[in-house]
């Protein structure tokens, strides 16, 4: 019987079984695909996305740039990707590997290993993510390649996802990666949006390939009646409201500011311990930038409880992983009202105290020069983190302005730029850090108009007032505020105000770029569309990085 058996195989050589035949190969790392792919493979087929895979690889095939519109859930960041890495290797890498934006830290490296995990591939091998202070790509990431790689020679596909957000990384992004598409014929570039956003993208890149995905049946929209002023504890009552319904799911809820979303965490955690028990724990979770992505998934102890993820963010896609979000509330409202992030809020009978540490630091030169003594004074103390208890600040803040400025010391390096011994203090040293405020910051100037604080913006033509805690604010008197000076951010608020200012000579308006008007109302006639200003710009943006971050 063996011996029949055998020689049927023998005779029909053609169907001979050999190990491995049967399994199909992954065309990335060349190794039999895991049964975890097909299983992953079914939930992509069932993704909104999915119906237009053909139409968009015949788009990128033929067209250097691509349009993509849909809303969160529709699978086009995770699917996207993904096809464009199928088309580079269709190429045999002859145009470069993919490179994906994007804008929360923490959605880079939970997109990177979804993307990993449906590639059946290795995180870090086929498929990685850069990130600042970290070693996909965020736009400040692609950025300093281009300074560089001006040409992404390396990259055949490059991926903007969420462009709708409108961050200034992501708009210099944009307009830098249409002068290299000129350039170089055979890039792509592929622009993700929702779909409000997606029509005026498509108008300013004149008449490009745009594909709307179609989202999943709309939920039900309730409008509250209830005016501006009361939208906030409209919506913490709201929140309650649903809880004490029972109703099963998660809740999002996006409000005004940062400080509305901290004010919104201690009221509910407060009303959470007043509830009864039957009613399970309500969790409210911060979702502001500096916290994103924190999104965690259920465990087994935590089925009864309910998250509100409250955000003052526009993207949605910061809850993209939830699958247990059921009721969204949006105040409809947004208002940036900050203080220094380097600077803690005080006790409640502490302020005075604050205050007075504060202005042990101020520098007389303004509040940029105020931001590199508080780094100086915190690198040289042997106790930091104790030093910054004693003063209010965030230790953290600090810790994260050294890295990032060991960052741009490596790009400078890099780029064998020179670098002198640090002198700040002196008068050439203090010239070049305001000329370096300028350079990036260009758009960003006002004038005092009466000579008791009230600056008109020259780029919005609003009037504002300084900050409370500027070196020339209200809170410390101790200096008068300047006739010109260049602020680093405006805030929208019951007061409009702005901060972290330094006093700019109008002498030294005639270093801006060719795109900002001088004091006197001239213009400059140097080309401000250039690739060399723009390279400058984005130079002078990374080179202020270290205050915005402080």
């Amino acid at each position: 019987m063996e011996e029949e058996i055998s020689s049927e195989f023998v005779e029909g050589s053609d169907d001979v079984f050999r190990f491995g035949d049967h399994l199909e190969l992954n065309q990335f790392d060349g190794l039999p695909y895991s049964s975890r792919y097909y299983k992953l493979l079914q939930e992509r087929k069932k993704l909104p996305i999915w119906k237009t895979r053909i139409d968009f690889m015949n788009a990128l095939e033929n067209n250097q740039l691509i349009v993509v519109s849909g809303t969160t859930k529709t699978g086009k960041s995770t699917q996207v990707p993904q096809w464009c890495a199928e088309f580079c290797l269709s190429a045999e890498y002859h145009h470069g590997v993919v490179v994906c934006s994007q804008i929360q830290r923490q959605q880079a490296v939970d997109l990177a290993l979804r993307v990993a995990d449906e590639m059946d591939v290795n995180i870090g091998h086929e498929v990685g993510y850069s990130i600042p202070l970290e070693n996909c790509c965020s736009n400040d990431t692609i950025l300093r390649e281009m300074m560089s790689n001006p040409l992404l020679e390396h990259y055949g596909v490059v991926v903007i996802d969420q462009a709708h957000e409108r961050t200034v990384s992501t708009d210099l992004l944009l307009g830098l990666l249409r002068e290299v598409i000129s350039q170089r014929p055979e890039l792509r570039v592929v622009v993700l949006s929702v779909p409000p956003a997606s029509d005026r993208l498509v108008a300013h890149y004149g008449g490009v390939p745009h594909l709307r995905v179609e989202a999943m049946p709309s939920a039900e929209v309730v409008y509250s009646s209830g005016g501006r002023a009361e939208s906030f504890y409209a919506a913490l009552r709201l929140v309650l409201e649903v809880h004490r319904a029972q109703e099963p799911g998660d809740m999002a809820v996006f409000l005004a500011s940062e400080q509305e979303v901290s004010c919104a965490c201690s009221i509910l955690a407060k009303e959470a311990a007043r509830l009864s028990g039957t009613l399970g724990e309500l969790v409210p979770l911060a979702m502001c930038p500096l916290h994103a992505g924190i999104c965690l998934p259920i465990t087994e102890d935590q089925k009864k409880s309910r998250r509100v993820f409250l955000s003052c963010s526009q993207s949605e896609d910061l809850f993209w992983s939830v699958d247990t979000l059921n009721f969204v509330i949006d105040t409809g409202v947004e208002k940036r009202f900050v203080t220094p992030s380097c600077f803690v809020e005080p006790p409640v009978g502490m302020v005075t105290e604050a205050m007075r540490c504060y202005m042990k630091l101020y520098h007389p030169e303004g509040d940029h020069f105020t931001l590199i003594n508080i780094y100086n004074t915190f690198k040289s103390n042997f106790t930091p983190e104790e030093w910054c208890q004693d003063y209010f600040l965030c230790c953290a803040a600090l810790q994260t302005a050294e890295a990032i400025r060991a960052e741009l010391t490596d790009i400078m390096k890099q780029l064998e730029l020179p670098m002198s011994e640090p002198a700040f203090g002196t008068k050439a040293n203090t010239l070049n850090i305001k000329r370096a405020l300028l350079a990036g910051f260009f758009m960003q100037i006002a004038r005092d108009v009466d000579g008791s604080g009230s600056y008109f913006m020259l780029s919005t033509k609003h009037m504002a007032k300084l900050h409370p805690l500027s070196a020339y604010g209200a809170k410390t008197p101790q200096l008068s505020p300047p006739e010109w000076l260049l602020f680093h951010e405006y805030t929208l608020c019951d007061s409009n105000c702005i901060r972290t200012a330094t006093p700019i000579p109008p002498q030294l308006y005639v270093l801006a770029p060719a795109s900002a008007s001088t004091p006197s109302g001239s213009e400059c006639h140097s080309s401000p569309g250039s690739p060399a200003t723009l390279h400058s710009t984005a130079a002078a943006l990374e080179q202020s990085r270290l205050f915005q971050e402080i």
